[in-house]
């Protein structure tokens, strides 16, 4: 049964246990909720049981790759019911132009290399999934703490 979207959640798709591992830590670090989804197919599913605003996507995974479980999410978003499709990122250690026009070209809303680095993810991630509160929280970007905004 398709739920309502949960406004902080961000599935990771990603087979790599460490770097699944990675992206969860420092998501959570900067108040975001996670899940993991170790295939394409388990991620289409995901997405499409849980609804999140955002999906962190792995290009390179068995069962169904990035392109393939992107376009099933996007297609599945579209109906019926029609409902808001997640924004969805390429997460990939090949960010050449041609990977990166294909991935635009097949609905990805950005991409972001591997390894990611932690400032990239959260400003990516935010422009997609503000946080609850994030006007007065204090944030934590490559290792420092920012200063409060307050």
């Amino acid at each position: 049964m398709r739920r309502e979207p949960t406004s902080n959640l961000i599935l990771i798709v990603e087979d790599n246990d460490t770097n699944a591992l990675i992206l969860r830590a420092m998501l959570r670090k900067n108040g975001y909720d996670t899940v993991v989804a170790t295939n394409g197919i388990e991620g289409v599913e995901m997405a499409d049981s849980l609804r999140p605003p955002l999906v962190l996507l792995d290009l390179h995974m068995p069962r169904l790759d990035g392109f393939g479980a992107a376009a099933e999410i996007l297609r599945r978003a579209e109906g019926p019911p029609r409902i808001r499709p997640p924004a969805i990122v390429a997460v990939t250690a090949n960010v050449s132009p041609e990977v990166q026009a294909a991935c635009l070209a097949s609905g990805f809303a950005a991409v972001l290399p591997k390894p990611v680095m932690l400032g990239a993810l959260v400003s990516t991630v935010r422009r997609f999934v503000p946080r609850a509160g994030d006007a007065a929280a204090d944030v934590i970007v490559s290792g420092c703490m920012s200063a409060s905004k307050k």
